[in-house]
């Protein structure tokens, strides 16, 4: 039976010669047996997710390629039975439960699920075993980081925790294409259907063999729990202003969120600049006065042009 632990992600080194060996297998698998149709992310997304298979099997002592005759559905069938299908996205910066954001308020990590797999009935999973893959920057002219060298150093990857595909349907926030997120200090749309699911509500492990010990009533268990925020602070905080912008929360609850969240001023999507503009033209129609300018520099300051 698993026991819950904090998700705090753990490392696996990916470099020097062993390293390197597995980063082959996983290029040469992909191309021998490439996925196709919708459920099945590109290329790059199915090597990262071979590698992060083929490092928890031999983490787990067993067979380190997976067969291609198994399930499309799941990646490891636990000797509870329970099926585990492992995701993993990468890129050239390492894990970060927190990460900075503008404003100088941090931000909390999340995961990303193709929505179109997690309903998919055909796709049995039970589980899901949360990684992130950490690569250098891919050679000039090339999509792709991968197998790469025996002499780069940069590669890792994070074992994050597990969750439930029922907890994931009934938390997650399911986000069409063409969708807004909020990366560091930048602002990209989704070019996919995807379900964000935060990092600090998975199952943690302390050890990858925990992996194995996870059984039905353990996944029954997950998909029961109770309602988490799936949004970071800040963008709670942003949300809760706008709704109570529009009166459909009283203000207390924008005060209760930020207490419980330990949020007071959030930075703003929009440039500060068209914030003054806004105030200055309703200055000149005779709406608002200087004060409004006073309160507004409390929170953000107007950014003259600069080389």
């Amino acid at each position: 039976m698993y026991s819950y632990h904090k998700p705090t992600p753990i490392t696996i080194e990916l470099f020097g010669k062993d390293g390197f060996e597995l980063r082959k297998k996983a290029v040469d698998f992909v191309e021998k047996v490439k996925v196709r149709g919708k459920e099945a992310g590109n290329e790059q997304e199915q090597t990262y997710g071979i590698l992060a298979q083929m490092v928890i099997r031999k983490m787990l002592g067993l067979t380190i390629e997976p067969s291609e005759n198994d399930s499309k559905g799941f990646d490891l069938l636990l000797p509870s039975g329970v099926k585990a299908d492992i995701k993993c996205r990468g890129g050239t910066l390492p894990f970060q439960e927190l990460y900075e954001g503008s404003g100088e308020v941090k931000r909390e990590a999340k995961h990303n699920f193709f929505a179109r797999q997690i309903w998919n009935k055909n796709l049995d999973a039970e589980i899901y075993i949360m990684t992130h893959l950490e690569t250098p920057k891919a050679p000039r002219g090339q999509k792709t980081a991968l197998p790469g060298t025996e002499r780069q150093r940069k590669w890792k990857l994070y074992v994050c925790g597990w969750v439930s595909k029922e907890r994931v349907k009934k938390e997650g926030v399911y986000l069409p294409i063409g969708s807004v997120t909020e990366q560091g200090s930048r602002w990209f749309a989704y070019r996919s259907h995807e379900i964000e699911f935060y990092n600090q509500h998975l199952n943690g492990f302390s050890d990858i063999k925990e992996i194995m010990s996870i059984e039905e009533k353990d996944v029954i268990e997950d998909s029961k729990k109770p309602m988490n925020l799936h949004l970071t602070s800040v963008d709670a905080i942003r949300l809760a202003i706008d709704l109570v912008g529009w009166e459909i929360l009283n203000k207390n609850i924008l005060e209760f969120l930020k207490e419980q969240l330990s949020v007071e001023k959030v930075p703003p999507i929009l440039n500060s600049n068209q914030y003054y503009h806004l105030l200055r033209w309703l200055k000149g129609q005779g709406k608002v006065t200087d004060e409004e300018f006073k309160k507004l520099s409390e929170i953000m300051l107007e950014m003259a042009y600069e080389e």
